[in-house]
């Protein structure tokens, strides 16, 4: 009974509004410029103005736009039809995604139609991979301050792998060797430890081109069953890969 009250009250809270300001004129004091500008640009800021309209946003930092790679802000930038994609999948509407309710495997449909997966990792929660901080009620709803751009990605690892970067064409070959491509093209989910053609170069991999089942088990020792995403990996943490096998994972300075 006290979690239904709860419930209710953090509910009435976000829709009468902690904080008397909108959605846009809170991301406009609090310093989201890149945001705000490709909000006005796509001609939705009425969108993020109206009262009348609950919703979760989202909102990338200005640091998070600044990881995105020029090409792509050129494109979204000059195509609106693209921009209004990418800036209302950050949006779930009629919703208030509060933190306390994420669990890990939830999933909500963004206002672009697609799907935003979230993921718990002890204290810290992601959607699609990027960490959310915090809950900011408003009169139109909840803004979630994220770290990363929510941008479409590719529909399987064998697909990725296949069509992606140069720099996995040794992998590529060696799923195919192995026979686990098909494998990775099964909707999963799956974690991959990805390594690049330069790490291959390291290593004498005669031995396993010629044993299939050899090749397949090291493989298998570089993929998880199941979504871990970057911002879930602590110094220390243990996984267990397709093959049975634990691995030990170490952080320097936030690198792996």
């Amino acid at each position: 009974m006290l979690r239904v009250l709860l419930t209710l009250c953090m509910l009435c809270t976000c829709a009468t509004g902690q904080d008397g300001r909108s959605i846009f004129q809170y991301l406009e004091d609090q310093g989201f410029s890149t945001l705000v500008e490709l909000i006005r640009g796509a001609g939705l800021s009425q969108e993020f103005e109206d009262l009348d309209a609950i919703k979760t946003v989202f909102a990338p930092t200005n640091e998070a736009f600044k990881a995105v790679p020029d090409s792509v802000m050129v494109q979204l930038q000059t195509n609106v039809t693209l921009l209004k994609q990418v800036l209302l999948g950050h949006v779930v509407m009629d919703d208030t995604v509060l933190g306390v309710f994420i669990r890990d495997g939830l999933t909500k449909t963004s206002a672009a139609g697609t799907t935003l997966s979230f993921n718990k990792y002890n204290q810290i929660k992601t959607v699609n991979g990027a960490q959310i901080s915090g809950d900011v009620l408003l009169a139109n709803g909840v803004v979630q301050s994220i770290n990363k751009v929510l941008l479409p990605i590719g529909d399987t690892i064998s697909t990725i792998v296949a069509e992606g970067d140069a720099q996995f064409q040794d992998l590529f070959g060696f799923l195919i060797l192995a026979r686990l491509f098909g494998t990775l093209s099964l909707p999963g989910p799956y974690t991959v430890f990805a390594p690049t053609d330069a790490a291959f170069e390291k290593i004498d991999v005669s031995p396993l081109i010629t044993n299939r089942t050899a090749l397949a088990d090291v493989l298998k020792d570089h993929v998880l069953s199941g979504t871990l995403w970057s911002a879930g990996l602590t110094d220390g943490m243990t996984l267990e890969t397709l093959s049975g096998k634990q691995l030990t994972v170490h952080l320097a300075s936030g690198q792996l």
